[in-house]
């Protein structure tokens, strides 16, 4: 069996007493440790929020500030929120980060809705409209990226390095929309994992495999994010989770409990990549829970 390989993932979200720049020097030192134990990736989340103390809002900011503070680890976008953002200034950007740091930068598509006001003040248009364009803009990006020698050709556009790397390409989600946009355009998958172990949600996993391989000629890279409050011990884990409001909104438990579902999951769905959002607000906690999932998963 392949060995698993296992990411961070972050929304830079911490204790409510930090105030943005700790929690961005955070942010910097968990990417940076978790490196050091051996997680091979590290994505961003994008959240647009009406809070003072937010951490960052747009990830493309944030990107080469931590492949710069990082050796290997990839570091990317789960994800951007491409309906309120530009496609030529995007694939512009994640282009020439990947060509600064070569193979070490990933673009994840996502679509959500954003805040009235942030829609009107980043497109001039209403948030369920921008929402809409989504589809049109991925597609945008992604030509933008694959297609440089047609674009410079007819419309004389050049994101430089010409030539240069592409980052890789997610598609993010476990709707149908998310599986048949990863088949139309050829990216990556990743889904979010379920507590539920269903025959049939393996068989439209099999069924995506096989299409992806007959359309592409190559087999599909499939990656799952595991989430929960995650501590070595479950009675703290349970704690934590009560004190954030969060013990009905994602799974908790120590660290064997998470360990234990990353192996299920693993061999019932034959998927090897992960990765792993702990959602513990406290710094001190969240690295103890992920320090010690790393050293079992190892």
């Amino acid at each position: 069996m392949k060995p698993i390989r296992i990411g961070l993932m972050d929304f830079g979200q911490r204790s409510p007493h930090l105030n943005s720049m700790l929690k961005l020097q955070n942010m910097i030192d968990y990417a940076v440790a978790g490196e050091e134990m051996g997680f091979d990736k590290f994505w961003l989340g994008e959240h647009h929020m009406p809070k003072p103390t937010l951490t960052y809002n747009n990830p493309t900011n944030l990107v080469p500030v931590l492949a710069g503070y990082t050796k290997t680890m990839s570091i990317g976008t789960a994800g951007t929120l491409l309906c309120i953002h530009n496609p030529y200034h995007i694939a512009s950007s994640y282009k020439f980060f990947n060509s600064v740091f070569p193979n070490r930068i990933e673009l994840g598509f996502a679509n959500g809705m954003p805040y009235q006001a942030i829609s009107m003040h980043s497109t001039g248009k209403k948030n369920e409209d921008a929402f809409y364009e989504f589809e049109k803009k991925v597609n945008e990006t992604v030509s933008l990226l694959r297609n440089e020698e047609e674009y410079f050709k007819n419309e004389g556009i050049v994101l430089p390095p010409y030539k240069g790397l592409l980052p890789e390409l997610w598609t993010l989600g476990s709707s149908e929309n998310s599986f048949r946009r990863a088949l139309n355009l050829g990216t990556n998958l990743c889904i979010w994992t379920s507590r539920e172990f269903k025959s049939e949600q393996k068989e439209r996993l099999d069924v995506f495999r096989q299409r992806f391989f007959e359309l592409h000629g190559r087999h599909p890279q499939i990656r799952s994010v595991v989430i929960g409050i995650c501590h070595p011990s479950r009675r703290k884990s349970l704690q934590i989770a009560r004190a954030q409001n969060d013990d009905e909104k994602m799974p908790y438990g120590d660290v064997q409990s998470f360990y234990d579902f990353i192996q299920q999951y693993r061999s019932f769905f034959d998927l090897h990549d992960f990765m792993f959002f702990n959602g513990i607000l406290d710094p001190r906690y969240r690295m103890q829970g992920v320090e010690k999932l790393k050293q079992l998963l190892s």
